[in-house]
């Protein structure tokens, strides 16, 4: 039997590894440059979970939820996403608590039931933060400039990042009224889906990718800040001077909506044009009933989740710096191995990543292993250099070789590793 990955997952390994622990490894740096902490949360929760914060009418919740059964006939789904997570985390845990803000970071598998395609998997991976205990402004500023930070440490090119406002709770019930009295007219020339969201979740029609229907909304001139509140609307005029103030680039966009139910007030997405039709690679916005609506306190919160398959579409190569390997030992003579072993550990102990042939090989293929290992330096232990106490030594840029004494060993490879 052939056994092969499930369609819509894929194998990570050298030398694309190397990108993504690079790229996280600036990620986490960066969160905690703002004062994020991990947190991790489990990859299966209770289905209603997400159906309760992401809402039932979703596109994630209606078709792309992995679920399951347990023995005890719960129902148990693989994460779509993170924040309902950590919600959940939030409030179980009482994070609530501590002093401040609550400021999250996560990174981890998120599964979606989904046709696979380009920059969608069915197990994909996502960074994010998210930080819960504020209403005001300035946090909302403080994770798009964050997004925009890692952005640029990472050197993005060619990037845009748009902004948009919700409203609050009651101001997305007037939206719905008006843009079901904008839509109406219009209906029958939007594609099928489109009609069905008009009854079940309207935002979702201005965030449709139907070429056909963005030409038809757009075409309407549809503004929903008509209808939004004037504290909404002096919480985004606030938002926009602090990013101006921080000289954040971003454009308004007032079709830009998100497919969650959970968003209010700010909304946020940085797209790639290299990426085609599923262009977005990091999106956001505030969240200020999830709290609540789960059981919390009133709490003001806000985040943004970033797509790692799809970042590092548009990275490449890079930040592709494999690690080559320190030390590659060669043996002239097989009953050498338990000397080998102990200097192999050795240098290990002390820092020197150290590997050799285990399989017996000549001295040509033993060398021709530490060529594809592309080791900084090959250490050649005989019958002659362990009877005289040192070792052949030779180093693979310059092909320069030279006895080294077993107590200088470690200098001297620590120094050529140096220079």
């Amino acid at each position: 039997m052939n056994y092969r990955r499930l369609r819509g997952t894929e194998d990570i390994f050298e030398p694309e590894v190397e990108v993504w622990h690079n790229v996280e490894a600036i990620a986490k740096d960066t969160f905690e440059l703002y004062g994020y902490k991990d947190i991790r949360t489990p990859l299966i929760e209770y289905e209603d979970l997400f159906k309760r914060s992401i809402g039932e009418t979703t596109d994630i919740v209606e078709k792309e939820i992995f679920q399951f059964q347990d023995n005890s006939k719960r129902v148990i789904a693989l994460r779509p996403e993170a924040t309902a997570s950590i919600v959940r985390a939030y409030l179980e845990n009482s994070l609530y608590q501590r002093p401040g803000i609550a400021k999250l970071y996560y990174s981890g598998a998120m599964f979606r039931a989904e046709r696979p395609q380009k920059g969608r998997k069915r197990q994909f991976h996502q960074l994010g933060v998210e930080a819960i205990g504020s209403l005001h402004p300035e946090i909302d500023a403080e994770v798009i400039l964050l997004t925009q930070k890692l952005f640029d440490i990472l050197k993005v090119k060619e990037y845009s990042l748009e902004i948009n406002t919700l409203g609050c709770k009651e101001d997305k019930k007037k939206i719905s009224d008006y843009l079901k009295g904008e839509i109406k007219g219009s209906l029958k020339d939007l594609c099928p889906s489109c009609q069905v969201r008009y009854d079940r979740n309207i935002f979702r029609v201005l965030d449709c990718k139907n070429p056909n229907c963005r030409e038809k909304i757009s075409s309407l001139n549809i503004d929903i800040k008509n209808v939004i509140c004037e504290d909404c609307l002096k919480h985004y005029e606030d938002l926009k001077g602090m990013l101006d103030i921080l000289n954040v680039k971003y454009l308004e966009n007032k079709y830009l909506v998100r497919g969650l139910d959970y968003y209010t007030r700010t909304v946020f997405e940085v797209s790639h044009k290299c990426l085609g039709a599923q262009n977005t690679i990091a999106a956001g916005g505030r969240y200020d009933n999830l709290v609540e609506d789960m059981g919390g306190a009133s709490t003001g919160a806000v985040g943004f989740a970033l797509g790692l398959e799809r970042l590092i579409m548009t990275i490449g190569d890079s930040l592709n710096c494999s690690k080559s390997l320190d030390v590659c030992v060669v043996l002239q003579n097989r009953d050498l191995i338990d000397q080998a072993m102990l200097v192999i550990s050795w240098l290990r102990d002390n820092g020197i990543s150290t590997d050799m042939d285990y399989e017996g090989r000549s001295l040509k293929s033993q060398m021709r292993l530490a060529n594809e290992k592309e080791s900084k330096f090959v250490l050649i232990l005989g019958e002659e250099e362990n009877r005289q106490g040192f070792y052949s030594v030779k180093n693979m840029a310059t092909h320069q070789q030279q006895k080294i004494k077993k107590k200088d060993l470690l200098d001297a490879i620590k120094g050529g590793l140096n220079c």
